[in-house]
């Protein structure tokens, strides 16, 4: 089966998931990175196992973190719209799983832009987040 450029997906075609475990020294990592500390990402909560940071889960969902990604030489993604809903918290210690569905593909202002919808669950089917992620796509002009 030949692989398709991110850009030639249209509607109803998917990207291949994207599979990930979240260990705690992963999410003390991310969370040295952005600088915060709270208890609920280090230690044990009412909700269970501490939690994973949501902009560690966010940064899962772009669509680059998709096996089969791969755009055109001297094409490039623009990210244009987004709209996320944190359904339920991720736990440490658990794997995750990402897909991506095409569900619109349209033209506008001379350019193709691509709507995909993003469903991140967890090792146990818990829904973690829904995504929209809305992208356009821009080819360099070539030289002589």
């Amino acid at each position: 089966m030949e692989r398709k450029f991110a850009n030639e997906l249209k509607t109803g075609e998917e990207f291949e998931p994207h599979e990930f475990r979240v260990t705690p020294e992963l999410n003390q990592q991310y969370l040295y990175g952005v600088e915060d500390y709270h208890s609920r990402y280090l230690e044990e909560t009412e909700l269970g196992s501490p939690i994973v940071h949501l902009a560690l889960l966010l940064n899962q969902t772009n669509f680059t973190r998709s096996p089969s990604y791969s755009l055109p030489p001297g094409v490039t993604a623009i990210h244009s719209a987004d709209e996320v809903e944190f359904l339920n918290p991720g736990k440490v210690g658990k794997k995750f799983r990402v897909t991506w569905k095409v569900v619109d593909v349209y033209e506008k202002r001379g350019r193709l832009y691509q709507v995909k919808e993003v469903l991140m669950a967890d090792e146990d089917g818990v829904e973690i987040l829904r995504r929209t992620i809305t992208d356009t796509f821009f080819a360099a002009e070539k030289e002589g």
